[in-house]
C-alpha cells in the first residue's frame, strides 16, 4: 500500500474517472443527475485522453437511452471494452438490451445515479426506484454511499464483471452523492493495472463476434431449450458473490480501504437493525454510534445486490450475529 495523491471533486466525476479509462467506446445521453460523467468523458476523449490500453476511447451521444444502450450492446457483441452513464427513465429505456447483454452472459458495467421514477410527477431528486426496477434483467447491483466509494466500486465492479462475466450497475445517489464535492484519494493507471486481469479482457475480445470465428447468437428458441438455456446461466451467478469479494479483498491490499458484500455497523446483539443502501448509510452510521448510549442498535449495508446469490457462502455476511434473525424474519 502507497501514499495516494488526493482530489478535490464530485461523484459524477469520480466514477467518469474510473469508466473512461477502462473503457474504449462510451455510448452517452444526458439525464439528470448523470449528465456529467458523460460531459466529463466527452471532454476527455476531446482532449485525447488515453484509456489503461493507450487508446482515446470512441464517445457518441445517440438519440436517446435505448440509442446508447443499443450501441453498447453491439460494442460488446463486437469485443470491445463498452459502457454507458444514465438515471431514472433513461436507464428503463435501456432494459431491453440489458436483459440481452446478461442472458449473454456479457461484461459490462453502467454507471448510474440513482434518481427517482417519474410517475404522478417529475422528479429529479432520490430514491432507488430507478435501479431496483432492473433487478429482473439479470444484472447486479453494486451501491456506493459516498464520493470516495464511486471512484472504488467502480474499480471494483469493472474488475468484477471480467471475471464473473455477469454484467453490473455500479450506483450512487443522484445528487446526495452525484454532486457532492469531496477530497477523494485517486486510484493510479497502476491501481487499475492490478486489479483488471488482461487475460479475462482477452477472453472477451475472443468471445466477439468475428467473420473470422462464425457463431450464432439471438437465435429463437422453442420452450424446452429456451429454459434449459436460461438454467446454464445459474453457476456464473453462484460464483459471483465470492468473485466480488475477492476483488474487494485485493482493492484493501492495494489502497487500505476495505469493504465487504454486507458491512455491519453497531451493537453485535442489536434488537433494532436498519438496513440500506447508497449515501443514507452513513447518515444510520454516526446515528447507530450515538443511539447506542441507550438501545441496542445497528445499521446493516448491503453493498452488492446480484441475482440467485441467495443460500451461497456470502450469506454470512447477510446473517452473522446474535439476536438478527427476528429482524430477518420482518425482512421477509
Amino acid at each position: 500500500m502507497k501514499n495516494q495523491e488526493t482530489l478535490t471533486i464530485d461523484g459524477n466525476q469520480a466514477a467518469a474517472t474510473v469508466a473512461h479509462k477502462l473503457n474504449e467506446v462510451i455510448a452517452i445521453y444526458p439525464i439528470t443527475p448523470s449528465s456529467n460523467m458523460g460531459e466529463w468523458a466527452d471532454e476527455w476523449s476531446s482532449r485525447g485522453q488515453v484509456n489503461l490500453w493507450g487508446t482515446v476511447p470512441q464517445v457518441t451521444e445517440m438519440q436517446s437511452e435505448a440509442g446508447a444502450a443499443g450501441a453498447i450492446h453491439g460494442a460488446l457483441q463486437a469485443g470491445s471494452m463498452a459502457t454507458t452513464f444514465t438515471a431514472s427513465q433513461g436507464l428503463l429505456l435501456m432494459l431491453p438490451n440489458m436483459y440481452k447483454i446478461a442472458g449473454e452472459l456479457t461484461p459490462t458495467v453502467f454507471h448510474i445515479a440513482a434518481r427517482s421514477l417519474a410517475c404522478q410527477g417529475l422528479s429529479i431528486f432520490g430514491d432507488h426506484s430507478d435501479v431496483m426496477a432492473i433487478r429482473g434483467t439479470g444484472m447486479g447491483l453494486l451501491a456506493s454511499a459516498s464520493v470516495q466509494e464511486a471512484m472504488d466500486m467502480a474499480l471494483i465492479a469493472h474488475a468484477s464483471t471480467l471475471e464473473a462475466r455477469v454484467p453490473f450497475i455500479h450506483f450512487f445517489d443522484g445528487f446526495r452523492t452525484s454532486h457532492e464535492v469531496a477530497k477523494v484519494e485517486q486510484l493510479t493507471a497502476d491501481d487499475l493495472k492490478a486489479m483488471v486481469n488482461p487475460d479475462k479482457i482477452r477472453e472477451h475480445r475472443l468471445r466477439g463476434l468475428s467473420p473470422e470465428h462464425p457463431f450464432i447468437r439471438g437465435t429463437a428458441q422453442n420452450p424446452d431449450v429456451y429454459f434449459q438455456a436460461r438454467e446454464t446461466v445459474n453457476p456464473f451467478y453462484l460464483k459471483c458473490p465470492e468473485i466480488i469479494q475477492a476483488h474487494m479483498d485485493k482493492f484493501a491490499q492495494l489502497t487500505g480501504r476495505s469493504y465487504h458484500l454486507f458491512d455491519y455497523v453497531g451493537d453485535p446483539d442489536a434488537e433494532r437493525v436498519i438496513v440500506m443502501m447508497g449515501s443514507g448509510a452513513e447518515v444510520a452510521h454516526e446515528t447507530v454510534a450515538w443511539l447506542r448510549q441507550w438501545k441496542r442498535s445497528s445499521t446493516r449495508y448491503p453493498r452488492a445486490w446480484i441475482p440467485c446469490s441467495s443460500g451461497t457462502s456470502s450469506s454470512r455476511w447477510w446473517t452473522g450475529g446474535a439476536r438478527r434473525s427476528g429482524t430477518r424474519r420482518r425482512r421477509r
